[in-house]
């Protein structure tokens, strides 16, 4: 099972693949796109931005597993996304700031003005909550591989594809020593378990005023070096 860096060409199929997979999720779909199914083709407006983004991060990596389609020859079809973040104020993550190719914003078409399947008092939503659960990372935790986006499309669910892309990030904060960490979406504990995160140690939508209070999922899991 490849996984490798994307192509800017690529941008829109991540961007479609990462709206199919979250269409009905709890946080990105149900709670940040309330008006998906009034307009579901402006979701992947949210995930073009997100993935543009993270081409633009230098502590960042996008990574893409594909698949052959055998009625294609050999063209190539991509089954999952994931979005890794070298995080921390150490060595290494100076390391992968030095390591990071940027892409040309230009590279990209311009996106519709408006999306509106949003709503626009969520949008910063995570950033909002922040204060409630960014505790988890503080410490010896600071320093971790943190796995921001992961997503396979539905049609290659149970076939690897998300265990390859996870285990990138795993392998990576192995050979660094440092932790890898995960928030997972509802009913997702047990697959980062068996992929290699040990343990839960706390949500994100817990406590009085935050604003993930009620969202599913929520669940934060660390690897320890």
């Amino acid at each position: 099972m490849p996984i490798r860096p994307p192509a800017p060409s690529e941008e829109p199929a991540m961007a479609a693949l990462l709206a199919t997979a979250f269409f009905e999720e709890s946080l990105f779909g149900q709670t940040i796109h309330p008006y998906r199914h009034a307009h579901p083709a402006d979701v992947k407006i949210f995930w073009s931005e997100k993935v543009r983004k993270a081409w633009s991060t230098p502590n960042q990596r996008l990574l893409v597993a594909t698949t052959t389609l055998p009625e294609n020859g050999s063209e190539e079809k991509i089954t999952g996304v994931a979005i890794w973040e070298r995080q921390g104020d150490d060595e290494g993550r100076k390391v992968v700031e030095r390591e990071w190719v940027g892409v040309d914003p230009q590279a990209f078409p311009p996106l519709p003005p408006t999306n509106n399947a949003i709503s626009p008092t969520k949008r910063t939503i995570l950033t909002d909550a922040y204060p409630f659960f960014s505790h988890f990372w503080h410490g010896s935790r600071a320093q971790n591989w943190y796995l921001e986006i992961l997503a396979v499309h539905p049609d290659h669910a149970g076939q690897g594809f998300g265990r390859e892309l996870v285990t990138w990030g795993l392998d990576r904060a192995r050979k660094e020593g440092v932790h890898a960490s995960v928030v997972a979406s509802e009913g997702a504990d047990a697959f980062y378990l068996k992929c290699g995160f040990g343990a839960v140690v706390g949500n994100c939508t817990v406590g009085v005023g935050n604003p993930l209070l009620g969202v599913g999922g929520g669940d934060v899991l660390f690897m320890v070096p």
